[in-house]
């Protein structure tokens, strides 16, 4: 191990397997193992060596490719408004025959089982039955251990693909403002007004967040606006907004400060199994990483439920578990 350590190629190599793997948040405990092994080192050293950049070209898929899938998920947590619903909730399934890593986003709205998807008891069993990929581990985050993990990183630098404004951004600690209104007033809004439409009336509970098209410096806060917001465009933007932030997590590979954030995620990943990854998936280097978003502009359509929600269920006669089969 403290041969590995010396060696900022294979450092790199390491810690890019670990990303690229999908396991950007879980790694955080074997690079943990890492760190403690490297204190038996007479000479213990630390690199500060960036990542390559990412591979993303079209490649061929095996019919017996070997194959393992990580489950991400992102909730509110203590704090914030359904705090224990999942707000994102991704796959990264490795293609270690073909040397494929694909990023698969499923909208929290999805229609399953008689509820939305982020509300199931067993989000890990409902992901495989819509799916069909069978989760091999798990890592959760909640809100302010992400802004945590991105602080601890020093911050990233997002590449976003469009520009985008949002006038409606929660003012944590404003949800029930009154905004100087009047108790007639508020009556009058509530007669007006029902859903968005009347919490957009109370303007003090939101801020204005921006960014513009190409490079972004984000600090953690900013971060999670970035992957939180909704308004500026809905939940199929906002997926392809946390693919560009989970890219620019794995683009940022430094030891030294990913190191600092071993508790920030719960996983059911330990050392051995990522030792094991690490080694099914070789060279990183190697490797093409692709996003595959679920949506109404592919296999699924907007619907309202029984109760008069917004749900997303598959198209008529669509295979939702085909169409990943033949994408990734």
């Amino acid at each position: 191990m403290s041969e590995i350590l010396k060696n900022p190629y294979k450092l790199s190599i390491l810690i890019g397997a670990i990303f690229i793997s999908g396991m950007l948040l879980g790694s955080f405990g074997y690079l943990g193992y890492l760190k403690a092994n490297a204190q038996n080192d007479p000479q213990p050293q630390t690199y500060n060596t960036e990542l390559p950049e990412l591979i993303e070209e079209e490649r061929e898929t095996s019919d017996d490719a070997d194959r393992f899938n990580i489950l991400l998920m992102g909730h509110g947590g203590a704090g914030h408004s359904g705090g224990g619903l999942m707000d994102a909730i991704m796959v990264v399934s490795v293609n270690t025959t073909d040397k494929k890593a694909s990023i698969i986003s499923i909208p929290r709205d999805y229609w399953f089982s008689g509820h939305k998807l982020n509300a199931d008891p067993s989000i890990r069993d409902a992901v495989t039955a819509i799916t069909g990929l069978f989760i091999t581990n798990q890592i959760t985050i909640d809100f302010n251990n992400f802004v945590k993990m991105i602080d601890n990183l020093n911050g990233i630098t997002v590449d976003a693909k469009k520009a985008y404004v949002d006038n409606f951004y929660p003012v944590r600690g404003k949800e029930n403002d009154l905004c100087g209104f009047s108790n007639e007033k508020i009556v009058e809004v509530h007669q007006k007004y029902t859903g968005f439409e009347l919490e957009k009336q109370f303007l003090c509970r939101y801020e204005t967040i921006s960014y513009g098209v190409g490079l972004n410096s984000m600090n953690g806060e900013e971060a999670l606006k970035y992957v939180r917001s909704r308004h500026g465009d809905g939940d199929f933007g906002r997926s392809m907004r946390q693919f560009e932030v989970l890219k620019a997590i794995l683009q940022k590979g430094n030891i030294s400060v990913v190191s600092k954030a071993l508790s920030f995620v719960k996983t059911d990943l330990n050392n051995d199994s990522l030792s094991l990854l690490i080694t099914q998936i070789g060279n990183p280097l190697e490797y093409s990483i692709s996003y595959l978003g679920l949506s109404d502009q592919n296999v699924l359509t907007n619907s309202k439920s029984s109760q008069g929600a917004y749900i997303l269920i598959p198209k008529s006669g669509v295979s939702i578990k085909d169409y990943i089969k033949n994408s990734i």
